[in-house]
C-alpha cells in the first residue's frame, strides 16, 4: 500500500473497553500527515534518539522500508497531541506484524509520549488502537516491540504494561555525574585512567598530537565517512562477517543526516573522528536527543596504531566535549562487548509481542520462543561463539 497522505479518526464501540480510555485516537497514512503533530510533541514528550521525526524520514527516504505501509498512531487529549505509536505493517514469518518504524536498525523501541499522561497510555488502550486498524481494514496480526528499557529519563515505559521477556542483547547507558573535572577521573578506577593515559602519551609520541574533532563542512563528512567505511570494513573482513553500513541504505542514511545537522542547534547526528596530527585513528557516530547521546556506531584502524586503546582515548575526549555541550545521557546501545562496562552500565531490555488475531495469537508463542533461544545463545559464551562462528562461515560461502 501506498504511503498515503491521509488520516482516520476511527470510531470505536463505547461499549468494548473499559472507561479508563479517555484519549482520543487517529490515525495517519504517512510522515508528512503526522509531521506537525510529532515535531510539536517532541517538545514535551519522551523518546528514544530512534523516534525522533528526522531519523524516521532519513530512514524511510534511504529507502530501507522496501515493502508495507505506515500507520502512525496519534491519542489526543481534546486536541492536543499527547503519545504518537509510529508503525510500520510488514509481513515476517508468515504474519502482518506493526512494529516501531526504524526497528530493524534501532537500539530501543518506544512511544513518544507527554509523561504527564504516563498513567492514560495503558495496554487496553492501546489494544484498542490495534484493533482500530483491523476494523478499519489494515491487516495486523501482531504488534512486536523490541529492545524496551524499564523506564527512560525517569519515567516508566508503558509499553510495558504488556506481556514482556528480556530481549537477546542488554542495552548500555550512563546517566553523567556532575561536575567539571574529567570523566575518567570522577568514574574509573586507577588502573584504567593509568592506561588510557598510557595510550594517550604513546599515540602522541607515536603518531603526532591528539585530537577530537566533529565533522564541520560536507568536506569533513564525506572525509570521515570514507573513514569509517575503511575501518569498518577491514575490522568486518578480519571477523569473517559482511560490512552492512557499507550498504546504500545505510550510507545514504548517515551522509543525509550528517550534513543535514551541520551547523544545527539540535542535530540529529554528528560525526567525530580521534585525529593524530592529520590522520584518522578513529571515528565514533552519534545520534541525538534532548540531552542524550547515543553513540551508533565506531571503528578504529587496524593498523600500528590499533595496538592502542584507541576507543578509550576517543572516548575520554568525546564524553568530556559531549558534557561540555550540556549531554546528560550517553548510551552505546545494544550488544554486549568488554568494553563498553568501562564507560556505561548494562541494562536489561525487553521485547513484547501483542496479538491481534487468531493467527497472531498462534504466532506469538512461537516467536516468543524464538527470541528466548536467541538471548540463551547470546547471553552464553560458548553458544555465542559458535554462533559467530557459523555467521563468519556463511558470509564467507556468499562472497
Amino acid at each position: 500500500m501506498a504511503f498515503q497522505a491521509i488520516s482516520r479518526e476511527i470510531d470505536y464501540p463505547a461499549t468494548q473497553y473499559p472507561q479508563e480510555m479517555s484519549l482520543d485516537i487517529e490515525v495517519y497514512e504517512s510522515l508528512d500527515a503526522a509531521r506537525a503533530d510529532w515535531q510539536e510533541l517532541e517538545c514535551r514528550a519522551i523518546y528514544t534518539p530512534y523516534q525522533r521525526f528526522d531519523w524516521i524520514s532519513a530512514y524511510l527516504q534511504a529507502g530501507f522500508l522496501a515493502n508495507g505501509c505506515l500507520r502512525i498512531i496519534v491519542f489526543r487529549d481534546h486536541g492536543k497531541p499527547v503519545a504518537l505509536l509510529p508503525l510500520s505493517i510488514v509481513r515476517q514469518q508468515g504474519v502482518m506484524q506493526g512494529r516501531i518504524i526504524g526497528m530493524p536498525i534501532s537500539n530501543a523501541d518506544s512511544l513518544i509520549f507527554d509523561p504527564a499522561y504516563v498513567n492514560d497510555i495503558t495496554p487496553n488502550l492501546l489494544r484498542k488502537a490495534f484493533s482500530g486498524l483491523r476494523a478499519a481494514g489494515q491487516p495486523l496480526d501482531l504488534v512486536s516491540f523490541h529492545s524496551l528499557l524499564k523506564d527512560w529519563r525517569g519515567v516508566a515505559n508503558p509499553l510495558l504494561g504488556f506481556s514482556h521477556a528480556p530481549a537477546p542483547n542488554n542495552f548500555y547507558f550512563e546517566t553523567f555525574p556532575q561536575g567539571d573535572a574529567p570523566f575518567i577521573e570522577q568514574s574509573f578506577p586507577h588502573k584504567r585512567r593509568t592506561n588510557i593515559r598510557r595510550s594517550t602519551r604513546r599515540l602522541t609520541e607515536a603518531f603526532g598530537p591528539l585530537s577530537v574533532r566533529l565533522a564541520s563542512s560536507e568536506e569533513e563528512v564525506d572525509r570521515f565517512h570514507a573513514a569509517f567505511l575503511e575501518q569498518r570494513g577491514a575490522r568486518f573482513a578480519k571477523m569473517g562477517v559482511e560490512n552492512v553500513f557499507a550498504r546504500p541504505q545505510f550510507q545514504t542514511l548517515f551522509l543525509s543526516l550528517a550534513k543535514q545537522g551541520l551547523g544545527a542547534t539540535h542535530p540529529m547526528l554528528h560525526y567525530h573522528a580521534l585525529f593524530a596530527g592529520e590522520d584518522i585513528l578513529a571515528t565514533s557516530l552519534g545520534v541525538y536527543a534532548k540531552g542524550h547521546y547515543s553513540q551508533y556506531i565506531n571503528s578504529t584502524t587496524v593498523g600500528e596504531a590499533s595496538k592502542y586503546s584507541l576507543m578509550g582515548v576517543l572516548l575520554s575526549m568525546l564524553v568530556d566535549e559531549l558534557r561540555a555541550d550540556g549531554i546528560a545521557v550517553f548510551d552505546m546501545g545494544l550488544g554486549d562487548f568488554d568494553y563498553k562496562t568501562d564507560w556505561t552500565q548494562p541494562a536489561v531490555v525487553y521485547d513484547s509481542l501483542i496479538p491481534v488475531s487468531p493467527l497472531g495469537s498462534l504466532a506469538v508463542p512461537v516467536l516468543s520462543g524464538a527470541r528466548k533461544l536467541k538471548r540463551t545463545i547470546k547471553q552464553t559464551p560458548a553458544l555465542w561463539k559458535i554462533a559467530r562462528a557459523v555467521q563468519a562461515l556463511k558470509t564467507r560461502l556468499r562472497s
